[in-house]
């Protein structure tokens, strides 16, 4: 029994769908359970103090783990250990043995350094935060600086996995962060309070950390890494194709700091809303893109190195035409049912309803840059797998800041503002709700990656080529999502004088019956419409369920 759950765990996947859906199924639990996390988070503490403090002082950790990839980026391990014979070969466990040895001594040294330092560093960071709230972020983030350490151990671990294309392994570490965060939550708060939530996270990464050495250590015989003086050769490569990947990950991970730098700045419960916000549209973009993006990189490592650029470009456009055909139809259902979605997801105990319109229309918005977010992932793998650092680096840094200096400038105009902001409060449903302004976040950030994720297309067009079928692709998708939007929204309408919308079970019914029918109308559109990536999808499924059937029958 045990040697069948091993076998199964550390199973090898070579195609690119079946990978990549894979990384979806299990990232779709990993998804679920964040939601069940944030919902206790929204039940026990609303969108108030408690929760400002908490995301705030989660994104210093962020931040630190960020650089850090600069000795853990799997960009950059991977083609190497492709480039050495193979995760097994004497001379890829050497380099892994040295990045864990490196990566080590960095993260520790960094971490206790930022121990002492974080008293001064926060109040300059949030400024609009009280005392408490202030002192509420110190003792948070000191704790979870040990985060950033284990997560950096599991990520040398997970490359190994990867190039070795054993996503379930890979596919189960976030599902185990997550549990070790919800006990926090649950079990830890209770007892030692606030900071019982900042030892969920520690406990979150170990897991995260575990769950990928056992079952990979026992099914490769022990595999172990070796260290020697020449490993250090080694992780000085890794470093400097890791810089790229690690400045525009610190550059996404400052930028999420500052915005919930500018929130503090806004209302009680500004930081806790955008980061609710940011989180529900992650969903889609984990199962989606994260999924197609971490399937697709090693075999672009590959096809480049064999210098097959025509099936290199191929495969990046499918992996975007496919990216673009399953998140449009999720832009359009969390447009039109976004109340419905964050009051199911959020709204219990402490979770009002100002904070669950806030919420939605801020989900809307981070919601309308999904196809950008996800082509941005897909180009940038692309680029680190042919070696081309520079473009992917320069792209992501100056969006990053771009993003930040408006979200910034447009919290303060927003503030400031009369009829734009009677216009845009309108458009949004958020009359009369406090805090307002921080939509303008949501708007900086989704503006910026639409403009960056063409430049992308642009650039990437221009020096491997484009594939036409592309746009057939964005033709098919948008008009069979608009028809499924419409049908959803107009059967909202018909339910509403039906179902008591001020209950959980009549909204949950009433935004399910409407997504069903939305779903279907889309269905049958790309049916009509003959869509290439519907079919492929439906055969994929049927492929990898034949064989399920049969391996239960066997």
């Amino acid at each position: 029994m045990v040697r069948n759950v091993l076998s199964l765990m550390t199973r090898e996947i070579r195609g690119l769908h079946e990978a990549a859906y894979l990384l979806a199924f299990f990232t779709f639990f990993s998804q679920i359970l964040a939601l069940v996390r944030d919902r206790t988070f929204a039940h026990f503490f609303g969108a108030g103090p408690t929760l400002d403090s908490y995301f705030a002082a989660f994104r210093i950790p962020d931040v630190v783990f960020a650089f850090l990839t600069l000795f853990v980026s799997a960009f950059a391990i991977i083609p190497l250990l492709a480039e050495h014979g193979g995760h097994e070969s004497k001379e890829s466990r050497r380099l892994i043995g040295g990045v864990l040895v490196v990566f080590g001594f960095t993260a520790i040294a960094i971490s206790a350094l930022l121990f002492f330092a974080i008293p001064n560093i926060v109040p300059k960071l949030f400024p609009g935060f009280d005392s408490l709230a202030v002192a509420n972020v110190i003792e948070l983030s000191r704790i979870m600086l040990l985060q950033p350490i284990f997560l950096g151990f599991s990520s040398i671990v997970a490359s190994v996995i990867q190039a070795s294309r054993r996503f379930f392994i890979y596919a189960l570490a976030p599902i185990f962060y997550n549990v070790g965060i919800i006990f926090g939550a649950l079990f830890l708060y209770p007892h030692i309070g606030i900071s019982g939530l900042a030892w969920g996270v520690v406990i979150g990464a170990v897991l995260h950390l575990g769950v990928q050495i056992i079952p990979f250590a026992m099914h490769s015989g022990l595999w172990k890494p070796v260290v020697v003086k020449e490993s250090f050769r080694d992780v000085l490569r890794v470093c400097i194709l890791s810089l790229p990947r690690a400045l525009a990950l610190s550059a996404n991970q400052v930028l999420l700091l500052v915005f919930a730098s500018a929130a503090s700045l806004a209302v009680t419960g500004s930081v806790a809303v955008i980061s609710f916000g940011f989180n529900l549209q992650s969903v889609p973009l984990s199962i989606i893109g994260v999924s197609y993006a971490s399937a697709l990189f090693p075999a672009l490592a590959l096809l480049f190195s064999s210098g097959k650029l025509e099936k290199f470009s191929f495969e990046v456009w499918t992996a975007i035409r496919h990216i673009i055909f399953w998140i449009t139809p999720a832009i359009a259902l969390i447009v039109v049912l976004r109340a419905h979605m964050v009051r199911v997801i959020l709204g219990s105990g402490a979770f009002g309803w100002d904070e669950t319109r806030l919420t939605a229309a801020v989900f809307a918005i981070f919601a309308l840059s999904l196809i950008a977010q996800g082509a941005i992932l897909v180009f940038s793998r692309a680029y680190y797998a042919a070696g081309r650092s520079i473009e992917p680096i320069a792209i992501n840094v100056l969006s990053a800041i771009f993003a930040g200096v408006i979200a910034f400038a447009g919290v303060g105009w927003f503030q400031q503002a009369t009829v734009s902001r009677f216009f845009l409060e309108d458009l949004f449903r958020i009359s009369n709700v406090p805090g307002s302004e921080v939509i303008m976040i949501a708007v900086a950030y989704t503006g910026v990656l639409l403009v960056t994720s063409v430049v992308f297309a642009v650039v990437f067009s221009v020096r491997f080529g484009f594939e036409k079928r592309t746009l057939q692709t964005i033709f098919h998708s948008f008009s069979a999502s608009v028809l499924g939007a419409i049908t959803t929204y107009g059967v909202l309408q018909l339910f509403a004088p039906v179902l008591q919308v001020d209950t959980f079970l009549g909204i949950f019914i009433q935004g399910a019956v409407a997504g069903v029918f939305g779903i279907l109308v889309w269905s049958g559109a790309l049916m009509l419409l003959k869509n290439p990536e519907f079919s492929e999808a439906l055969l994929v499924l049927r492929r990898f369920f034949k064989k399920k059937t049969n391996s239960v029958s066997n």
